[in-house]
């Protein structure tokens, strides 16, 4: 494994008040990224699903709406689960309700790019990579969630082996459900220009105090080590309990 950040205690962290004001933060900061974009260069993100982005998703429609430059913006996805967009464990379908239902200038296949969760999995993850491929040299930013047992991207522990794929996204299957997905691997994250990992809620801290302080071994440790530039955002309850340095 290529280790690039060998204390992870010493990531980039940024610590809020709550859930809110994680979002508000990186939301302004996106903006302003955009912003600074120029000409007709896009501003390129790669979203995750779960519960911390759909506060993202609301701030976004409720307060920020009128003054995102989404014409600089481009969405994509870390990962969905292999099931329709009006399923509500899709992912892509939760971004959909929350915030581009409610603006016009979110276009599918303009400036939204889902994964279609309804195609087979080793198809659409083919067709998904091409066009990501084809789209996209360097993600601006990717922003990923861990999961209680250390997962990050679909790719759950045990699954390791699946972050050095060719291919930028790959099938996967969750271990214990046994539900298909479609998943982003290492490349694509690690060499994003921001790998954002956002957590938010006491629930979080313990995973997150085993891979920054015990040396827990799982996908998004993994990410973390060889990522060119990962931070960690988050609220009191999941990252200022824990003895980041």
């Amino acid at each position: 494994m290529n280790t690039v950040n060998f204390n992870l205690s010493k990531l980039p962290r940024h610590v809020f008040s709550s859930p809110l004001e994680a979002a508000r933060s990186l939301i302004v900061r996106m903006n302003g990224q955009a912003l600074a974009k120029s000409g007709d260069d896009k501003y390129d993100v790669a979203l995750s699903g779960g519960s911390t982005p759909d506060v993202l998703f609301r701030l976004w429609a409720n307060e920020y709406a009128h003054t995102t430059p989404w014409n600089k913006f481009r969405f994509f996805w870390v990962d969905e689960r292999c099931v329709p967009p009006t399923d509500e464990a899709s992912n892509y379908g939760r971004f959909k309700v929350l915030l581009s239902d409610s603006v016009p200038d979110l276009k599918e296949g303009e400036n939204v790019f889902r994964i279609i969760g309804e195609a087979s999995p080793e198809t659409e993850a083919l067709r998904y990579s091409e066009l990501v491929t084809s789209q996209v040299r360097q993600f601006d930013c990717v922003i990923l969630g861990i999961g209680n047992d250390g997962h990050t991207s679909s790719i759950f522990p045990g699954q390791e082996h699946l972050l050095s794929a060719f291919q930028p996204y790959i099938p996967s299957v969750h271990p214990i459900t046994g539900v298909k997905r479609v998943a982003m691997t290492g490349k694509p994250m690690m060499h994003a220009k921001r790998t954002i990992f956002m957590v938010t809620g006491s629930g979080k801290a313990n995973i997150i105090n085993r891979i920054i302080n015990d040396g827990f071994d799982c996908p998004a440790r993994r990410v973390m080590l060889q990522a060119d530039a990962p931070e960690l955002i988050g609220d009191d309850a999941a990252l200022e309990i824990v003895n980041i340095s």
